[in-house]
């Protein structure tokens, strides 16, 4: 195989959190900065808002040459209780609530705000009007009338704001919900994808190393240390809770697996690898490459008679770290891939998913008698977090571990 890679993985930085824990708390710390932001903009545009109102009631006395502080003063009251509506605005705005609910609500605020905003800033303005005012020197029972028409007409405009608002930070929730709800689905897939490891192979391959300890000592001791090892890996992972590798640490682990399904498939089994990207490079989910061994090796191979190739390609393709296995087994119906049972496939495409996003793909193209072809795509972008990283082992399990300074199968 023409590749190479060191046998000691990169260690995680210290202190770094890990992949788990930054999908566990991200979509806190994301909703309340989200929501942080949103207020932020709700009071800016607020404040904006009101600031455009007093100037409209301004300008016009002030080239009039009338005294401009009786209509400033008159924006006293909307803004005080405005401020107010604006406070309490979820008790108000409740997504629960039905149509008749809201209208009712709204009619009554809304004329319990303008009828006593109207009061406060006609007493505020009878206190600062001077007797060349015009028409702020009018009776109350003229100003207040204007007054609260106005100030319904503003309650009107403010609600709507408030309505716009609120439904955009639902939006937004909504959206960090469903992006949690994936990453707590993941973090149970890929324990649920981690336990495969064990059913699918290992009770065949006890059943061949009891055969391998009478013949072949020397291959049974090396298959007993292989079945160690992946079982080390998989505990690890469940141990650090991490859901991606480096790519070599990960390519270790194919070729164990492969090593052991060799016992029980001999010279059916043929493999190559094309590897055009360095390896040391990238990180990858766990038993990501692993899953689409067993896939082609479980349902395309072993059930053919004679056997037949797995090809597995690593290279770059238009900016993604792209993982292809090719086999020319019994292949299957495409509508059972993701529903057949025992496939991983749909798993594995969900996490993918739920871990990077729309940048990264899993594709396949088979039928039935014509092999399978399976294509796993991650960005470059997120192939190179070493923040994601595999955590370096302690001394008591680098010293316990097998085969160590030893080539890999």
């Amino acid at each position: 195989m023409s590749h190479s890679r060191s046998r000691n993985s990169p260690p995680l930085a210290s202190g770094s959190p890990t992949p788990a824990e930054r999908f566990r708390h991200a979509p806190r710390e994301a909703s309340g900065s989200a929501r942080s932001s949103e207020s932020r903009s709700l009071w800016i545009l607020f404040s904006v808002g009101w600031l455009g109102y007093i100037g409209l009631l301004a300008v016009p006395s002030a080239l009039e040459g009338e005294p401009v502080g009786p209509p400033i003063a008159s924006t006293l009251g909307p803004i005080l209780l405005a401020t107010l509506v604006a406070r309490w605005r979820r008790s108000l705005l409740r997504p629960e609530a039905t149509l008749l609910r809201t209208m009712v609500v709204h009619l009554g605020v809304g004329i319990a705000y303008a009828v006593t905003s109207a009061i406060i800033s006609a007493a505020v303005v009878d206190l600062i009007v001077q007797p060349r005012d015009t028409f702020w020197n009018s009776s109350p029972s003229v100003i207040i009338p204007y007054l609260s028409v106005l100030h319904l007409i503003l309650y009107m405009v403010l609600a709507g704001f408030l309505m716009w608002t609120e439904s955009i930070r639902q939006v937004h929730e909504s959206h960090a919900k469903l992006a949690h709800e994936a990453v707590l689905r993941a973090q149970a897939e890929v324990k649920a994808l981690r336990a495969q490891l064990s059913p699918h192979f290992v009770l065949n391959t006890l059943h061949s190393l009891i055969i391998l300890v009478r013949e072949e000592p020397e291959a049974a001791e090396k298959a007993i240390e292989d079945v160690g090892a992946l079982i080390r890996y998989a505990s690890r992972l469940e141990k650090c809770d991490r859901d991606t590798v480096p790519l070599p640490k990960e390519i270790e682990i194919a070729e164990r697996y492969l090593a052991l399904e060799s016992l029980r498939l001999a010279t059916r089994l043929a493999v190559s690898w094309e590897i055009s990207a360095d390896p040391e490079l990238y990180y990858v989910p766990s038993f990501s490459l692993q899953s689409l061994l067993e896939n082609a090796i479980k349902h395309g191979l072993f059930p053919k008679p004679e056997g037949g190739k797995v090809r597995i390609g690593i290279g770059v393709e238009d900016g993604h770290l792209a993982m292809s296995v090719l086999d020319n087994g019994l292949g299957a119906d495409p509508g059972d891939v993701v529903d057949g049972e025992g496939r991983g496939l749909g798993l594995l495409a969900r996490r993918l998913s739920a871990l990077y996003g729309p940048g990264a793909s899993l594709s396949w193209d088979t039928a039935r008698g014509r092999g399978f072809s399976v294509m796993l795509k991650i960005p470059l972008a997120s192939a190179v977090d070493e923040s994601l990283g595999y955590p370096a082992a302690s001394p008591a399990e680098a010293g316990a571990s097998p085969n160590e300074g030893e080539s890999l199968p």
